[in-house]
């Protein structure tokens, strides 16, 4: 039986924005190119509110994938925060980072850059450490087993068995420099979702012994089920996140603590 958002947590959390969302259809090939547009929320003290937009481009190599991210905050004062990425990753279930460059910087309400907010930084991973480099010095970690990066993650749950698998352990690498052990991502439920419809008001007349009175109720319209696959990502240092993608792979939504990024379109 398919259960509404907001009987579903965390994806609760964001019912409020998903009035009228309409989920994608179609094939959908997780391991080819494809680029997806994702809007960032985040939780006020009464409502949702969109603070962020970014995109995420997956580019197939023979020698393994390539990510570019484009991300945007918005600031307080009609700043905004701009960061862009391109990461090289292993063919493999982690998108296991190889070399990297992200650069970022602040933009002022004129869409002139702001000065000395200018960030620039590479990586590199090799068999025995990950090296991070600004250009004035570069900072020496020790190799884990197996790491990736947050951003690389809306690759690689698109990937994931939509079924129960052993759990991945990881290090992550957050934001790209901060390097973060005991992580882990596994499969956390299948549900059909009901999806796609907005709310609507009925209203009624409701006679009393004398006179009467309207009485206004909300109910919901148009709603289609929609099978969602959840997983479920723990780690030191980060608050849980919870990814739900389609039958067909795409990543939709991801709620972590008081923020979440929601689908909103695709090339």
């Amino acid at each position: 039986m398919a259960t509404k958002p907001k009987d579903e947590f965390p994806l609760n959390i964001i019912e409020p924005v998903l009035d009228k969302f309409q989920p994608p259809g179609g094939d959908f090939a997780p391991k080819g190119a494809w680029t997806h547009r994702y809007a960032l929320y985040t939780i006020g003290q009464r409502s949702l509110g969109r603070v962020g937009v970014a995109t995420v481009r997956r580019e197939p190599a023979a020698d393994g994938p390539v990510l570019h991210v484009d991300y945007r905050k918005f600031f307080p004062g009609r700043h905004w925060g701009v960061m862009s990425a391109r990461l090289h990753c292993r063919p493999d279930a982690l998108a296991t980072p190889v070399r990297w460059r992200v650069a970022s910087h602040i933009v002022r309400p004129d869409k002139r850059p702001l000065p000395h907010t200018d960030i620039e930084k590479t990586g590199t991973v090799d068999a025995q450490d990950i090296a991070i480099a600004d250009g004035k010095a570069t900072r020496r970690i020790a190799r884990p087993a197996a790491c990736t990066v947050n951003w690389a993650l809306f690759d690689v749950v698109q990937r994931l068995p939509r079924k129960a698998f052993e759990p991945l352990h990881f290090t992550l690498l957050d934001h790209f420099d901060q390097a973060k052990a005991n992580h882990m991502l596994a499969f956390r439920s299948t549900t059909d979702v009901l999806l796609g419809g907005k709310r609507v008001r009925t209203e009624r007349w409701e006679a009393l012994e004398k006179g009467r009175i309207r009485k206004t109720t909300w109910g919901r319209e148009g709603d289609r089920p929609v099978r969602l696959h959840a997983y479920d990502h723990l780690g030191d240092g980060i608050v849980p996140e919870v990814y739900w993608v389609d039958d067909q792979g795409r990543l939709l939504f991801m709620v972590a603590g008081i923020e979440a990024w929601v689908w909103e379109g695709a090339k």
